[in-house]
C-alpha cells in the first residue's frame, strides 16, 4: 500500500510530497523532508499545522527571552 500526503508550511509556502509504500519507503520519504526543510509542529498548537525550520527560526526564536525581561 502506497501512502502519499503533501506538507505545506503553515507560516510560508514551502511544500514537500511525502510519498512511498508504507511503511519504511514512506518513513524514508518523511525522514528526508524533515533533513531538508526542518518540519516541526508549531510551537502552542494542538494539534496544528507543521511549520519549516526557516519559519520556526524565524518567528519562534528568541522570543521566551526577550517577553522575559523586565
Amino acid at each position: 500500500m502506497e501512502g502519499r500526503v503533501l506538507l505545506t508550511c503553515g507560516d510560508c509556502p514551502i511544500t514537500d510530497e511525502i510519498v512511498g509504500e508504507i511503511p519504511d519507503e514512506y518513513i524514508r520519504s518523511f525522514e528526508a523532508a524533515v533533513r531538508r526543510h526542518g518540519w516541526v509542529p508549531r510551537p502552542g498548537a494542538k494539534p496544528g499545522p507543521l511549520i519549516c525550520r526557516d519559519c520556526l527560526a524565524a518567528s519562534y526564536e528568541g522570543h521566551e527571552s526577550v517577553d522575559d525581561k523586565p
